[in-house]
């Protein structure tokens, strides 16, 4: 890595953006670049970065290229010519809140599959990146923000996973630090935690203040100093999360998420060693703490459980998520409820995702889902008629 970290963002949209704007007004020296596939308004959103960092003192150095993801060849060309240290992917064919802005009905039988349901329009643009990444030849760090919980895992399979991911697991981080501390009478600063979990329960636990029985490890520290689940239940912090220390979600919410990115960027670009917390480092499946040193990452375990332990906690916890099993060739299998779910709401069939036809699954389901789309907005629009 360069004294000047070279850190190439990807997608410049609401996480996008948003790391861009954290990047930006961090005062810390790096050249930063967006790659996209509109120049102009990824130049107007560059823009915004920039007045908003100089109204704080900070001048922060970036510029825009053009990069068109499904085109490998053009995007290794830019890359290889660039050589980014880091690059973070904040790209997908389908983002997260597009399904909350159904209607209430039809987004509550929409959420029964969970989120495993849009893996293939997650994966199409991250696989082709890496595949870039491959044939440039360089050893850039990747991080990736499209469901890494299971994309990660998947692309492993052909030598394709990303470094670490970001969000997911580490947005529910910051509301346990915050209840441990009110529970235990202390600063939040004194607290810290080892949280183990794959993205269902880092969505559905701040909400509901339960897992729901999905699997899950918890480790709460104070002062350094393990503290026993019979001084501080579980039970407890988790309700506390989805009551006193709730937050504001959706897409005002999204800040979580961007300072969960910016954290991990900036301990790799700073070389500095910190643990955070973060999906698929490694090409683990669900989410981890997880070492970030100079010398690399790694998953850091807390006494008593093994790495192998960890990995099989997310692997049953990941069922929740609709996900019945990542395998070793990187085909994505789906649970059955999941699959009943598919084809009851959307008429679309299918059990499991093999890596190379994830461009045509894609292709279908974003077929199907705008369809319905529009019969749910069609029926009601003549309900509130």
């Amino acid at each position: 890595m360069q004294d000047r970290a070279k850190i190439l963002i990807l997608g410049h949209g609401v996480l996008g953006g948003a790391v861009l704007d954290f990047l930006s007004q961090s005062g810390q020296a790096y050249d930063l670049y967006v790659g996209a596939r509109d120049v102009e308004r990824a130049n107007q959103r560059v823009n915004l970065a920039r007045y908003t960092a100089y109204n704080l003192g900070r001048y922060p150095a970036v510029d825009v290229l053009p990069i068109d993801l499904m085109n490998v060849e053009a995007t290794a060309e830019q890359l290889a010519a660039l050589r980014p240290d880091i690059i973070f992917n904040a790209t997908t064919l389908h983002s997260w809140w597009v399904i909350t802005q159904l209607s209430p009905d039809a987004y509550r039988q929409i959420d029964r599959a969970r989120g495993g349901i849009w893996t293939p329009m997650h994966i199409v643009l991250v696989r082709r990146l890496m595949k870039a990444v491959r044939e440039a030849g360089l050893e850039s760090v990747v991080v990736n923000a499209s469901y890494p919980d299971v994309t990660n895992a998947a692309l492993a399979a052909e030598g394709l996973s990303p470094t670490v991911g970001i969000g997911n697991i580490a947005n529910a981080v910051p509301g346990i630090r915050l209840a441990a501390a009110h529970l235990l009478s202390c600063d939040p600063q004194r607290i810290d935690v080892r949280f183990f979990a794959q993205h269902y329960i880092s969505y559905r636990m701040p909400s509901t203040g339960t897992t729901d029985g999905a699997p899950y490890h918890l480790t709460v520290y104070r002062e350094g100093q393990r503290v026993e689940p019979d001084e501080l239940s579980h039970e407890e912090i988790f309700a506390n999360v989805a009551g006193r220390f709730r937050r504001v979600k959706g897409l005002a919410g999204q800040s979580v998420t961007a300072s969960s990115a910016t954290s991990v960027l900036c301990a790799l670009a700073d070389r500095v060693e910190r643990v955070v917390h973060a999906p698929g480092p490694l090409g683990l499946l669900g989410g981890y703490p997880v070492r970030i040193a100079p010398a690399g990452i790694s998953v850091d375990l807390p006494e008593g459980l093994s790495l192998e332990e960890a990995v099989e906690i997310n692997r049953q916890c990941q069922k929740f998520d609709g996900i019945e099993a990542v395998e070793s060739d990187g085909t994505v299998r789906f649970t059955a409820e999941t699959v009943n779910v598919v084809r009851e709401l959307l008429g679309y069939d299918y059990s499991a995702m093999a890596l190379d036809e994830c461009e045509a699954r894609a292709e279908e389901l974003a077929a199907k889902f705008a369809e319905f789309r529009r019969r749910v907005e069609r029926s009601d629009g003549v309900h509130a008629a």
